[in-house]
C-alpha cells in the first residue's frame, strides 16, 4: 500500500483513505469504529447490502475486508460525482436524469421485492421515532442554531401530521441519501455510494431526495423524467403520487437543513452554505403546491435570514 491520503468522510464515524495498491491500483480504505448500533453491525450490514445491490446497480467493488480490524478495501470510483459532471456539462441533464430514474425504479421495484425480511434493512424503517428525531435535529440546529428562533407553532403541528401520513408508507427499500453527490459517474454509468444507512421508507423518498436536491437545480424536463419512471413503477395515480412526494419533500428538505446547519455551526464545514437557500427554495415550492400561503411567506423569510446568518458566520 502506497501514497495513503485521507479523504473527506460522510456524516458518520467512518474514516476514508485513498491508497495506491500494487495489485488493483487506486483504492479506498474504509475504517469502522467498534461501535454496534443495537442489534445491527454497520460493518457487516454494509457488506451484505453491497453484495445485494451489486447484481443490479453499479457499486464499489470489494477487494478485501478484515472484520477484526473493522477495515475494508473498496474500488476507488474517482472524483467525478454527478454534481461535478452536471456542473461541467449541464446540457447532459436529461441523459443522467434517465439513468438516475432507472436506478430509482430498481430500489422501489426488484430490490424491495427480493429483500430478505430478516435483513437489517428490512427491519429498519422510517418510523415515528426517526421522523421525530430528524425534526428535532432541524429545530435545534437550523431554527434555534442558525436562525436563532423557534419554528412557528403551525409548522411544528404540520410536521407531526407529515410524520403520521408517512409512517404507514414505509414499504420500500430506500437508499436514504440519494442525491447528486452520492452518485459517481463511471463512463456512461452511475455508481451508487454511501448507501449504508438504507432503510424502508415511502416509495417516493429517494425520488424526493434527488428531485428536490439541495446540490443541483434540475430542469423541468429532467424532473418529469425522474418522476415518471418512479410513478409508473409504484403504480400510483397523480393525486396520491404528488401528495406523498410533497410530504416526503417537506420532511426531507427540513431534515437536510438540520444537517447543513450542524455541519456549518458545529463543524465549521461551510461547503453546505449554498445548499441551504436551495433547500429552502424547494420548501417554498412544497408550500406552493399545498396552497399554504403562510408557509410560502415564511420560506422566503427563512431564506433571506439564513443567507445573512451564514454570511456572518463565514466572516467570523
Amino acid at each position: 500500500m502506497e501514497d495513503v491520503c485521507p479523504l473527506a468522510g460522510d456524516a458518520g464515524t467512518r474514516r476514508y483513505f485513498r491508497a495506491s495498491m500494487r495489485e488493483v491500483g487506486p483504492a479506498v480504505v474504509v475504517l469502522y469504529d467498534d461501535a454496534r448500533q443495537g442489534a445491527d453491525d454497520p460493518f457487516m450490514d454494509f457488506l451484505f447490502l453491497r453484495s445485494y445491490l451489486e447484481p443490479l446497480l453499479r457499486v464499489p467493488k470489494l477487494y478485501g475486508c478484515d472484520e477484526c480490524a473493522r477495515a475494508m478495501l473498496l474500488e476507488d470510483l474517482g472524483d467525478t460525482s454527478l454534481e461535478g459532471r452536471l456542473t461541467l456539462f449541464p446540457s447532459e441533464q436529461m441523459h443522467w436524469a434517465s439513468k438516475a430514474a432507472w436506478e430509482l425504479a430498481n430500489w422501489v421495484g426488484p430490490l424491495t421485492v427480493a429483500l430478505p425480511q430478516d435483513s437489517a434493512f428490512a427491519r429498519r424503517a422510517f418510523d415515528a421515532e426517526k421522523y421525530d428525531f430528524e425534526w428535532a435535529f432541524c429545530v435545534q440546529h437550523f431554527f434555534n442554531g442558525l436562525l436563532r428562533k423557534n419554528p412557528p407553532l403551525w409548522l411544528d403541528r404540520m410536521m407531526g401530521q407529515v410524520r403520521d401520513f408517512l409512517v404507514p408508507r414505509a414499504k420500500y427499500l430506500a437508499h436514504r441519501d440519494f442525491h447528486v453527490r452520492n452518485l459517481m459517474v463511471c463512463g456512461d454509468r452511475l455508481a451508487t455510494i454511501d448507501f449504508q444507512d438504507a432503510r424502508m421508507g415511502p416509495g417516493t423518498y429517494d425520488l424526493a431526495s434527488i428531485m428536490f436536491d439541495s446540490y443541483w437545480d434540475w430542469g423541468h424536463g429532467a424532473k418529469e423524467s425522474l418522476a415518471y419512471r418512479v410513478k409508473k413503477t409504484l403504480g400510483m395515480g397523480d393525486a396520491e403520487f404528488w401528495g406523498e412526494l410533497t410530504n416526503v419533500g417537506l420532511q426531507r428538505n427540513f431534515k437536510a437543513l438540520g444537517t447543513f446547519a450542524y455541519q456549518m455551526l458545529q463543524k465549521g464545514n461551510f461547503r453546505y452554505s449554498t445548499a441551504v437557500p436551495r433547500a429552502l427554495g424547494h420548501i417554498q415550492g412544497h408550500f406552493e403546491r399545498l396552497a399554504h400561503g403562510e408557509g410560502v411567506i415564511q420560506a422566503r423569510h427563512w431564506q433571506k435570514t439564513a443567507s445573512e446568518m451564514i454570511k456572518k458566520a463565514i466572516d467570523l
